[in-house]
């Protein structure tokens, strides 16, 4: 492909993503919206870290790093053609679900809005807490019923005073 072409798609979905929705592409990149041609939801694969998705794949590329501008020189390519796609797996999922400009635009938007040097997990770290809080929540109530069966002796004590108490006959 043509490089001044590439620098000039990129521009322009640089420019187009001022009237983009930042929110539609992280449905997008999270897969709750769907992609117009059926393409599959980038979070299949990668993972960015951004409050507006949860935790994603780790099969490719962490895309945390490319926020901002760095990503629409990227999705300039995908557009142009599912052959232009950075990797061959890429390449192969999207021939016939090429991605349209609107559906770059809003990607890009998105891209804009992750922070690269945040350390944050987005809605994925949430799990994790909700995950402990559970688990304290269910072992302390079993621990308060398991309480109540609990014996302050035990069951051979009560033989043995059964024991002390019966008398041998000769």
């Amino acid at each position: 492909m043509n490089i001044s072409r590439l620098v000039l798609l990129s521009f322009f979905l640089s420019v187009a993503s001022f009237g983009a929705n930042a929110d539609s592409g992280a449905a997008l990149f999270e897969g709750t919206k769907s992609f117009k041609n059926g393409g599959v939801a980038c979070i299949a694969c990668h993972n960015v870290n951004s409050p507006l998705v949860i935790a994603g794949g780790s099969l490719a590329k962490d895309l945390t790093m490319y926020g901002g501008e760095a990503m629409a020189p990227t999705i300039a390519m995908m557009i142009t053609s599912s052959d232009a796609m950075p990797s061959p797996i890429m390449t192969k999922a999207y021939i016939g679900h090429e991605i349209t400009k609107e559906e770059g635009a809003n990607l890009v938007a998105f891209f804009k809005k992750v922070d690269p040097v945040s350390t944050s997990g987005g809605k994925g770290g949430l799990f994790g807490i909700i995950g402990l809080l559970g688990a304290g929540v269910i072992f302390g109530g079993l621990t308060l019923l398991g309480k109540k069966r609990v014996k302050n002796r035990s069951v051979n004590q009560d033989m043995f005073d059964r024991q002390l108490k019966s008398t041998w006959r000769s």
